[in-house]
């Protein structure tokens, strides 16, 4: 941050009319502000050249710039930073939130519908989840249906193939066999399990579980995410070229900011965006049974309407509470 900045504090005012530039800016048109509109503003109670001194020295300390003469002010990227840092206790937002599957994906399409933001979600590791009991389902004439089921009665589904001439006797003891090796285990430590004891499943199931195994190594070895309103972002930046936003981006945040609790911002020079310097990232990892599970990020333009969207993590936490 600008050296001025770390160096001195802001007086009362200065903080309050820095703090209206903020608000202003940041109301999903990223127009400059005048020194007019803010002595306007409600509960303000100073005039235009009292406000132009305030803006003068904030643009001094390195918070705010003037695009061009007469034009209003805008907030630097120091300003961006100072601003989260002095006005929002993020680290208590959204604290170990734990949501299930379903709320992130609607979360994920209504901040992007409502404030015209492009969110990145990481879906639930699917290696984490235990495995109370397995079950072993007569699925067509060639497929047997394996259902491994948690405790809340969640299941991971994979078919595989039948082996020659299978009853119903043979599927009974390649459940039981299953049990034995997935139950109490996470799915990761399962699959170990199972690669380690092959040779002591039944003897006609050795095909179909060679098929299993490679299936469900798959699975567990595939990274998933969701990326919705990516299309917002081309309309509303300048940008010379398209953004990897996926899982990449993803395992670059979880780099940057490792398992920081609470709300996140990443500025312009902390993204991976080289080609594009008006974006920012509001980002919140979340849990599953007090485990890290992956991160939900929202991709928007520094004019967003940053408080709003950062109001919507607040409620989710209240409401979980």
């Amino acid at each position: 941050m600008h050296k001025d900045v770390d160096n001195m504090k802001l007086n009362p005012r200065d903080q309050q009319i820095f703090a209206a530039v903020m608000s202003m800016y940041c109301n999903g048109d990223g127009l400059p502000v005048p020194s007019t509109k803010i002595a306007k503003q409600k509960g303000m109670a100073v005039c235009s050249a009292t406000v132009r001194n305030a803006m003068a020295r904030l643009e001094k300390i390195g918070l705010l710039y003037s695009p061009h003469t007469s034009a209003g002010r805008v907030p630097t990227n120091d300003g961006f930073d100072y601003w989260f840092d002095e006005f929002f206790t993020l680290n208590d937002i959204a604290n170990y939130w734990q949501p299930e599957q379903a709320q992130l994906v609607e979360l994920a399409h209504g901040l992007s519908q409502r404030y015209q933001v492009c969110c990145c979600v990481g879906l639930p590791q699917v290696r984490t989840q235990q495995v109370f009991r397995v079950e072993v389902l007569d699925f067509d004439a060639n497929n047997w249906l394996i259902l491994l089921l948690d405790r809340a009665g969640q299941s991971h589904n994979i078919c595989i193939n039948k082996p020659h001439d299978p009853s119903d006797s043979q599927r009974y003891e390649f459940a039981t066999w299953l049990n034995t090796v997935f139950s109490q285990q996470s799915l990761i430590e399962g699959l170990y399990r199972m690669q380690a004891m092959a040779n002591t499943a039944p003897r006609n199931c050795h095909d179909s579980l060679t098929q299993w195994t490679r299936e469900l190594s798959q699975k567990l070895g595939s990274d998933n995410s969701i990326v919705v309103g990516e299309n917002y972002l081309y309309k509303k930046i300048d940008c010379e070229q398209s953004l990897n936003i996926g899982v990449s981006f993803l395992n670059f945040v979880e780099d940057k900011l490792a398992f920081k609790n609470g709300v996140s911002i990443l500025n312009t020079e902390n993204l991976p965006f080289s080609s594009c310097d008006e974006l920012i990232v509001i980002s919140v990892p979340y849990f599953q049974n007090q485990e890290y599970q992956s991160r939900f990020c929202v991709i928007c333009p520094k004019s967003a309407q940053l408080e709003k969207i950062i109001q919507e993590f607040k409620l989710l936490e209240s409401l979980s509470s």
